[in-house]
């Protein structure tokens, strides 16, 4: 049965598999980092040069006059979409953050996107209830240990 994705949910692609993302516009086409992705928008990592080529002569994002970009990335499978720049952030001197969010994109590739979301979240519950069991254990045994050595030097005042 297929799960109900919410929307909003970013799922990082990791550090040891690095996803460039081509960034075009009408005269310009641009190399950029994904950083993560939901079913509604990807996050894209860049320095200042590329960021001041994708979006010249702007001070910051503004809704009354949207900034939109084609992406093309390969996850599982190659996905191409148009996308509409929301906002950027600088994170340091030379590397900035940049959310888009999707305004146009095929079935097929929403259907390759929600198929890469879902491993990656049920590869993120798999590592999670693997560790889990031995932290409750230890966990366990020294609170056991807190209370038998607390027994006798603790009593109930009401």
């Amino acid at each position: 049965m297929k799960k109900q994705l919410i929307y909003h949910a970013h799922v990082e692609t990791g550090q040891e598999n690095i996803t460039t993302v081509r960034i075009s516009t009408k005269d310009i086409n641009e190399t950029c980092y994904l950083n993560r992705v939901s079913r509604d928008s990807l996050t894209l990592a860049c320095d200042a040069s590329t960021l001041n080529k994708l979006i010249p002569n702007k001070v910051c994002v503004a809704p009354n006059s949207p900034i939109l970009l084609k992406a093309s990335f390969a996850l599982s499978q190659n996905i191409e979409a148009s996308c509409r720049v929301v906002f950027t952030r600088r994170l340091s001197k030379d590397k900035f953050l940049l959310e888009l969010k999707f305004v146009g994109i095929s079935e097929q590739d929403m259907s390759n996107l929600d198929v890469f979301i879902e491993k990656a979240l049920d590869s993120r519950k798999t590592k999670t209830s693997n560790q889990k069991p031995a932290e409750i254990i230890a966990a366990t045994k020294n609170i056991d240990l807190i209370n038998s050595k607390n027994d006798k030097n603790f009593r109930k005042v009401a």
